[in-house]
Parts: structure tokens; sequence; C-alpha cells
């Protein structure tokens, strides 16, 4: 039998950590892809080797799906422009009205390191967590743009790739309840405690939601949308 091969963009964060796991659900053989692209909150690629060992040990079924992780280091991408997550700016709406925490071209250029990786290692399915609703803003989670790179990158490369992207329609809440649907209190809990969402890099203070500065923009959107989820849940 032809095992179902798929790559997922995996940064350390709850999307992310929610895709992975949804493909450990789904596919028998899941590589992951790590950027270090020059994010100021380098702790995220740190993060990604506890939740890879905590998903291993927690969920033994999923175990011998997960093949191989691959890290692209790549700092200097950081350096091509200006944006929140890559250097000290405060995080506020730009003249454009795109959030400063916006790193142009970024997941234009983590699905085509993917394509390229998946390219050689026979693959055609790219799994990431980027969303058409997030409330950030950002232009390239949006479903036209993934529908219109997938369509260059298989002109540009002879390929078929499948550019899968799970949490596309979801808010905030509905991808809290996916996460349990999958994988249950032992995801959540991997979610709460492991992945990193915060863009200050805070890890010290733990709420209810994960670890954060409870402040900037990428913790309220998680917090606001935990709260949603339980009020749904009880």
């Amino acid at each position: 039998m032809v095992k179902k091969k798929a790559i997922v963009l995996f940064s350390g964060g709850q999307d992310s950590t929610t895709c992975l796991s949804w493909a450990l659900k789904n596919y028998d053989h899941v590589e992951t892809i790590g950027i270090n692209y020059g994010q100021r909150n380098i702790i995220e690629l740190k993060a990604r080797k506890i939740i890879l060992k905590n998903i291993a040990y927690n969920f033994p079924k999923w175990c011998k799906n997960l093949k191989q992780d691959h890290v692209i280091n790549f700092p200097e991408y950081g350096k091509l422009s200006s944006s929140s997550l890559t250097s000290n700016r405060v995080f506020k709406k730009d003249k454009n009205n795109l959030p400063s925490s916006f790193v142009p071209g970024r997941n234009i250029f983590f699905f085509t390191i993917a394509a390229s990786i998946a390219y050689n290692r026979k693959i055609n399915d790219i799994i990431a967590g980027v969303c058409q609703t997030d409330y950030l803003g950002y232009p390239d989670c949006r479903n036209n743009t993934i529908n219109s790179l997938q369509l260059t990158v298989n002109l540009g490369m002879e390929s078929n790739f499948n550019f899968i992207t799970p949490l596309m329609w979801l808010e905030k809440a509905d991808i809290w309840k996916l996460a349990c649907e999958i994988g249950g209190e032992k995801l959540i809990n991997i979610i709460i405690d492991d992945t990193h969402t915060c863009y200050r890099g805070e890890r010290k203070n733990l709420f209810s939601w994960g670890k954060g500065c409870n402040n900037c923009p990428a913790c309220k959107l998680r917090s606001n949308g935990w709260k949603q989820f339980i009020k749904l849940a009880k």
C-alpha cells in the first residue's frame, strides 16, 4: 500500500501544532519544517523540539507516523524589511492598514521552501496553519493567496503540490475545538504548556490559555479564542 505523505510547516505555535496533529491523524508519513527567518523571538524554534517530543510521548500511535524534522536557517530574511516580529518596532497598524507584525512575503517564502524540500522527497501535500479569519489581517494568509501560490509553484516546479490549510475558515475558538477533537485533553495541555504565540517572547507567565505577556495582539487573540471555546464547551 502506498503511504500517504505530508510535510507540515511547523513553527511551534498553536495553529501549526494543531495542523501537525491533524496531519498525524490523517497521514502515515509526516515530516516537519521549521524556519529561522530572523524572528526576534527565536524561542519558538526551541518550543518546536519540546512539542515534537511530547506529541511522540503522549500519542504512541502518532509517533510511528512522525518522520524527519527539517530546520532551515535563513536569518538574513528578517533583515529585508522592518517588522515587529524581526525588530523592536512597536505593535501597531501601519499606514497601509496592515499590522506592523506583517513580514512581507513570509508565507510565500515558507511555502516555496517547503515545496523545494517536498519536491526532492516526493511529497505532494504541504500543510500549513494559515487562515483567512486571522484577525491580524495578514494578506499572505488569505485563501486566494494560497491558491494562487499553489498554481505558481506547481507551474514553476512542474509538479502537483497540494497546499492544504485545515484552519483556513476557522476562528480561534474553533481551532481550540478542533485540537480538542483531535487529541483531547492531552493535546490541549501540550498547546497550553509548550506552544509559543507571544510576540514579545514572554514565557514566564502561565495563563489558562498558555504562556505569554497577555497583552500583545497574538496573546489577546489566543486568550479570547480560549474564553470563547470554554464558554461554548460548557
